[in-house]
Parts: structure tokens; sequence; C-alpha cells
């Protein structure tokens, strides 16, 4: 077996954007992988037992079946419209392409950027667009007053007029005055009009007859975290509010002739922002929410690893049920509820699903499973796509071995990579990676940097402390207790592993960890001298500092500290769980990862800390990914992942196999 090399990753492919023809009887999906250090997307389809290549096109968006013959997307080509992109024009070209073969062709074109679009009736269809408040009339003008228009896009580009909180989102920018609007399209007659008034944002909604059931919210300030729901009449135009702000929604789906929703469940108890959703049907007659099931289920695509790319679907109604992904413990599972609240499992298996679509209650599926890369399955589990087959069978990819630790009544699910050629006559260093969230968790998967580390000799293990995912709200809920139990879950997993696992060298332990994982290393350091080297990624050093001025919102800091972030006594509680306070302790030698367009954890986190061991005279070293952001080990310009990897393999080579 060959032994798994740090660019390997270069290599490998990832399904996304499943999705079922409407007889069933197609799969389409998008394969995405890394050419040239960038990023393509190929379209392929599944039919008949063959699987075949559509086309590649690094910039397509988004993709439905017309027909079962035929798949319409939008994307951007041609440099006559990449000019067009460059310029600053909104606007989403359509193209279809039919199975059977030939080329794509382009359908028609909307001036403005679509998310989605739903069909009405024959003419009519209703579509959701990001808009820009400032320019909400945009898609109206002609060439004359758009070049106009452009020009003041431009110009405003060398400045920015901040009005409402949060101003950016990771990954994107600054985010002043976006929305997500509708329009309604009128086939015929090509004519497109903005439904709502533009300061309104559209968090999703439903067609029920002539009615639009949208759920979403007003703000000309601050973003409220509630939502209320509201009625658009088709016929006359009428536009209100019938169930007011009083919860967070997640989700609103149309299941047959019911309406149902994800939201925040009743008399919530204080478990922070990620409490766990209850299940809700909208009672038309009354305008009320019935709860329907208080399962605490985690919702969600929450196990980690760092070979998944592209878009997954979340949620899919279709006449009996509204399905959904579930993190059971360190699994992730498909389930369904329906209309009277009764859930069933769909798909479970021991590994994390990634994506999924439904048709008539047939179901395709990606996932990693069997430590294997991503792969596409039918419904009883056949694989029907071979990505990454060969590449697994013939690499040396070391399976995690499942530990428990036990502290104070509380179970601790862990895991240990074996060195690949592991000797046990011999001693070797080991790494503890720590995953971000922390509602998150890891699981029984393929995780690339851990198979690296132990494909050069290192044993590696890894943990979901409390605060992780997929134990409900109980376990997740670290409100006011930041650096705390969760600290000790993590050191209690830690003397476990060495107890049962007597070859790891405790004098050559490494740790790691980025975001949440990243907040953990750095109050590990400040906590104890028991590691010899230190990787702290994209993480959170001084919760002062990083009170409003990420898009991590200003509640945030309400849930780690439990307080009112503007007493003296939340001053104090914000410090109290801040990494820097404790820094004079530190002793470890730290490399220290951040991105400078981070805005989930802004570089000047990384910043504080490296100013504040360069000054203890500890030895330390600060990268600083020029464009990158929070998302660099996941979805960062490869060559810099490559780099990110580089230097804390490096780092750990250094202090810790001498």
């Amino acid at each position: 077996m060959e032994k798994i090399k740090l660019k390997d990753f270069l290599t490998f492919k990832a399904p996304s954007c499943l999705t079922l023809s409407p007889n069933g009887e197609v799969v389409a999906y998008l394969v995405n992988e890394i050419k040239d250090n960038k990023y393509v997307k190929s379209l392929y389809i599944y039919r008949n037992g063959k699987t075949i290549k559509l086309f590649e096109d690094e910039k397509v968006s988004r993709f439905e079946f017309k027909d079962d013959n035929t798949i319409s997307f939008t994307s951007v080509r041609g440099k006559k419209d990449e000019a067009r992109v460059e310029k600053g024009e909104m606007f989403t070209s359509f193209y279809e392409i039919k199975l059977d073969g030939g080329e794509a062709y382009k359908t028609y074109e909307l001036p403005i950027s679509v998310n989605k679009v739903t069909k009405i009736d024959e003419r009519l269809s209703l579509i959701s667009a990001g808009i820009d408040v400032r320019f909400r009339d945009l898609y109206k003008l002609k060439s004359k007053e758009k070049n106009k228009a452009l020009e003041e896009i431009k110009k405003s580009k060398d400045y920015k007029e901040l009005t409402e909180s949060p101003y950016v989102f990771n990954g994107v920018g600054f985010i002043q005055g976006s929305r997500s609007n509708l329009f309604l399209y009128d086939n015929k007659t090509k004519n497109l009009n903005r439904l709502l008034e533009p300061y309104f944002d559209v968090d999703g909604y439903v067609i029920m007859d002539r009615l639009i059931y949208i759920v979403g919210s007003h703000f000309e300030t601050t973003r409220p975290l509630k939502s209320s729901i509201y009625t658009y009449n088709l016929d006359n135009n009428e536009f209100k509010e019938i169930v007011p702000p009083t919860k967070m929604i997640m989700t609103i789906q149309k299941v047959g002739e019911d309406i149902l929703l994800f939201a925040e469940m009743d008399n919530a108890p204080h478990h922070g922002l990620n409490v766990n959703d209850h299940i809700y049907r909208l009672d038309r007659t009354n305008n009320k929410l019935i709860l329907i099931n208080a399962a605490d289920e985690s919702l969600g695509h929450g196990i980690l690893s760092d070979v998944e790319y592209g878009v997954s679907r979340f949620f899919k109604a279709d006449d009996k049920y509204l399905y959904f992904p579930v993190n059971d413990i360190y699994d992730t599972h498909l389930k369904r509820v329906d209309r009277e609240g009764n859930i069933e499992m769909v798909i479970s298996r021991s590994g994390a699903l990634s994506d999924y679509d439904v048709i008539n209650g047939k179901v395709v599926y990606s996932g990693l499973y069997d430590n294997q890369l991503l792969e596409v399955y039918s419904q009883n589990g056949k694989r029907i796509s071979s990505l990454n087959t060969k590449y697994c069978r013939s690499h040396s990819i070391q399976k995690p071995e499942y530990i428990k630790t036990t502290y104070q009544g509380e179970e601790i699910d862990g895991w240990v990579l074996y060195p690949v050629d592991y000797d046990s006559s011999k001693k070797y260093p080991g790494i503890l990676d720590i995953h971000g969230g922390p509602k998150c968790a890891y699981g029984e998967v393929y995780f690339h940097e851990m198979q690296v580390w132990a494909n050069k000799g290192y044993f590696v293990f890894f943990c979901n402390p409390h605060g992780s995912d997929g134990k409900g709200n109980g376990f997740a809920d670290l409100a006011g207790r930041w650096g705390q139990i969760d600290y000790e879950h993590i050191m209690a997993f830690v003397d476990n592993v060495l107890e049962h696992y007597p070859n790891i060298d405790k004098e050559r332990l490494g740790c790691t960890g980025g975001s949440y994982g990243g907040y953990m290393s750095n109050w590990i350091l400040g906590h104890t001298d028991r590691f010899k080297a230190i990787a702290t990624q994209r993480s959170i050093m001084n919760w002062v500092s990083m009170y409003g001025i990420g898009d991590i919102t200003p509640n945030m800091c309400d849930w780690v500290c439990d307080t009112n972030p503007y007493s003296e006594e939340g001053y104090r509680q914000m410090w109290e769980h801040s990494p820097l306070k404790y820094i004079d302790n530190a002793k470890t030698p730290t490399l220290i990862i951040h991105s400078e367009n981070d805005y989930r954890c802004p570089v000047s986190e990384g910043y504080q800390l490296f100013t504040a061991l360069t000054y203890k005279g500890i030895p330390c070293k600060m990268v600083m990914f020029h464009g990158e952001n929070h998302e660099l080990s996941r979805g960062g310009k490869p060559s810099n992942r490559v780099k990110r990897l580089e230097e804390i393999t490096g780092w750990f080579d250094k202090y810790l196999t001498k």
C-alpha cells in the first residue's frame, strides 16, 4: 500500500448537488475537483447503470431537471458575460442540455442574481434573488441608465457606509444592504417585478394555491434573530403578517396540503444560539403554530471532514414527508417526518451522509462511509460512483479505533489513529486534534490531515467533548462554561488515551484545532504545558476584542459569557473566558495560522496571540494568508491549503520528532 502524502487531496473528487429526474430514473450530480490551482465542477449523470460526464464548467452554480431528458442550469459563459460580471452587472443566464448528448444552449437571461426559481403555473414563475437596497431597481434600467448606475456601484467600492449589523459575513465580505427578495416573472411577456419592499429579507417560502407563505423580516439597522410569517396574495397583491416574530425559524416547507416548519422550541431553556429546533405545523385557519414533535434532533451535516466540497441539500419535502439530515452521536443519518409529527429513519449508516435527494420515496445519497472518500450510493447502499475508489484501494488509510472516556457521568466519544507501520516496541509522538463549532462533531470518517500525520508516523487522537453535537441540547450546552467543562473533558480524554496507548510518548505531544478548536488550543496554551508544540488555527483569543467585529453576532458573546456584555460584570465574564487572560502561563512553542479575510474569527485575534508570545520570548510563528477566509482548510486556494498543512506538519516535525 502507498503512504498518504500531504498533497494527495489535490486529486480527490467530491460529488454534490445530487438531483433525481422527475421519474426517478436518472441521478445528476456535480463533481468538484482541483485543476490548475482552482476548483472546477463537472456535471455527471447516472442512468441505466452507466455514468456519463455531460460537461465541465467551473462557474455552474445551480441546476435542475426541466423534464426527464433535459437539465437546466445557470452559469457565466463566454468572455462577454465574464466582462459584464467584472463590471458589476447583475444577471443570471440559464442554459439547457439534453441528456442524450449535444452542446448546452442558452435559453434566457434575467437581470437579477437568481437563487431559486419556483414554477407557479405555465406562465408565471416565482424567483428569489439577491438585491442591494441601494440599487434596488437596477434590474429595471435600460442600457444608458444601467451604465450610469454601474459607474456609481464601481465608485462605491472605494468606501463603505455602514448602517446595519451584522455588516460582514465570512466568505462573502461586506453585506451592508444585501437582501433576498421575491420577483414574479411572466414567461410570456418577459415582465419581471419585485414583489416586496427592498428592506425585506426572505428566509424561505412555499406556495399554496394563490398564496405565498413567506418567512422573513424587515430591518434597516439590526437583523432580528426571530422571523415572522407573512402571506402574499397573488390575486390582489395583499401582503400581511400572520405570525409575529416569536421564534427563530429554520425552514418552511410544503408537505401535501400542510405547511411544516423547524423552529425554536417553545419556552426554550438557555442552551445558546445553537439550540435544537422543534417541528411545527402551521394552522392556516387560525394562523397558529402547532407543535407536532418536540424531539431533540441535532439537524445538519455536522460530522466534520476536510474533503467535502460543494452544496449539500438540507431539507426536501414531498406530498407525505419532510426529509432532513440528523447528527446522531457521531454519525449523520437521513430521517423524515410526516404531517402528524411522526419521525422515521430513512438512511441509517455508520459514517457521514453528505448530500441526498428523494423522488416518490426513492432516495439517492452521497457520504463518507467505511473510512473511504466521498461516493454516491443508491437507497440500498450500493455504490453507484467510482470517483475515489482507486485511490482508497491503493493507499494506507488508517481506521479510527474507538475509545470511550467517562468524566463526571458523561461519556466522551473519541478515536485514535495508529501510525502506519506501527511497531509495538517503539514510542511515537502524538497529535491531539480538536474540532471547531463547538456544536459539530468528529466521527469515523476520512479526515485528510489526520491521515497524513498517521502516515508520517504519528498517533493521532480526537474526541467530542461537552459542547459537541449529536447528543442533544444538554450535552451541547456550553453557555457560560467555555474553557471549563470542555477543557476538563478534553484533558480527561487525553489521560485516557495515554493510559490505553502506552506507545504514545507523553513527552512528545502536539495539539491543534481550528475555530473553536483554535480557541481551545489557545486555552490549553495558558492552562497546561503537557504539550510540546501547538498549532492554533483561525482562533479566538479575546472575547472583549471579538465583540462586534465579525459575523459572530453580539448574541454569541451573551451565549459564551452568559451575561450582558455591556455591563461591568459582562466585561469581567468575557475576559474570564478569554485565553489571552492566561497567556502569562504559556510556555509552549506555538504556530498561528490565520486568514486576512476571516470574518468569523478576525485576524486581529491571531495578531494578539503572536504579539503576546513574541514579547514573552516563547518560540512562535504566524502564517497569515492573504485573500483567504475562515474556510481556508476546507475550501481555500489549493496552493494555500498545501502551504497551511505543510506549516502545521513542519511545526510538529520540528518539536515532536527530535
